[in-house]
């Protein structure tokens, strides 16, 4: 019992050292934030160690409105895979994952923090996930329940060569496929992408197959916003936004190429999936033949 207690206390030891190792204490004091007052800056020296899939944690005060995280370039660009209308109230904490994108440009300008009315009291990096296969354009927890959208600015994308790309993955923790899923650039008409019907359920994800028009449009958007509702599951968290490249199929024909090349084309829902027939071949969104 002893031996027992001793080693539970050795491991206890260990992970609060581990924890201790990996976080990073970016800054710590007051620092009341505003449109008129400034934002907290944190120089680019402070992220030399940053890793994509790592976490940053705003601790806050005294919040009435939203929050912002800007790269220190010439442009003050918001920081990619930061979401627009982040509200925080109150006293709390907010996380924000780091893509690949937000880290290199962390490394090369550093950040700032801006809003309309809060106090800073704390900012870490600490360990994370480990990210999807492919691009990540967002990484996080965002709830849906009834009715709710994640916008995104445009620089979690706008570097991104779309002709490249051959679908885009949403992953959730949703129980089941039974939600509805809008993607858009905007509220109207036509800034309407694709609906959940014009995906394919994956293993935790929904995907969306690209067509040449849907990647001039992705591309040059100016944000965008991905609306959910849960319908009859129970509440979920959204977790990922990723593309998925084209050299991830083994350079196989997608089935974007086979819809828009000669032929006749009949795509069908069999067994909840998408199915596109050609010349009485069947194949999947990702062109591989079933």
């Amino acid at each position: 019992m002893i031996m027992n207690m001793k080693r539970f206390f050795l491991l206890a030891i260990l992970a609060v050292t581990v924890l201790s190792v990996n976080a990073i204490d970016l800054w710590t004091g007051s620092k009341h934030v505003s449109w008129q007052d400034g934002g907290l800056q944190i120089a680019a020296s402070g992220f030399a160690d940053a890793q994509p899939g790592q976490k940053m944690v705003l601790h806050y005060s005294d919040a009435t409105d939203g929050v912002e995280f800007k790269v220190m370039n010439a442009n003050f660009d918001h920081l990619a895979g930061s979401r627009e209308g982040q509200w925080i109230n109150g006293t709390g904490v907010l996380e924000q994952f780091l893509t690949q994108a937000a880290v290199d440009s962390l490394k090369l300008y550093g950040l700032e923090m801006i809003g309309a009315n809060f106090t800073v009291t704390q900012v870490e990096l600490l360990e994370g996930r480990t990210l999807k296969d492919g691009i990540t354009v967002w990484a996080g927890f965002f709830w849906v329940d009834t009715w709710s959208t994640l916008e995104l600015y445009r620089d979690a994308y706008v570097g991104i060569d779309f002709e490249n790309i051959a679908a885009i993955r949403f992953y959730s923790e949703a129980e089941g496929t039974n939600y509805m899923l809008n993607f858009k650039e905007s509220w109207e008409e036509t800034g309407h992408f694709a609906s959940k019907t014009d995906m394919i359920d994956g293993d935790g994800y929904a995907e969306l197959a690209l067509t040449d028009s849907l990647r001039a449009r992705l591309g040059q958007a100016g944000h965008w916003m991905i609306q959910f509702n849960k319908e009859s599951l129970s509440a979920f968290n959204v977790t990922d936004i990723v593309l998925v490249p084209m050299e991830e199929n083994g350079g196989e024909e997608t089935a974007v190429d086979l819809v828009t090349t000669q032929g006749k084309t009949i795509k069908r829902i069999m067994n909840g999936q998408m199915v596109i027939i050609r010349d009485d071949k069947r194949y999947n969104v990702l062109g591989s033949a079933l």
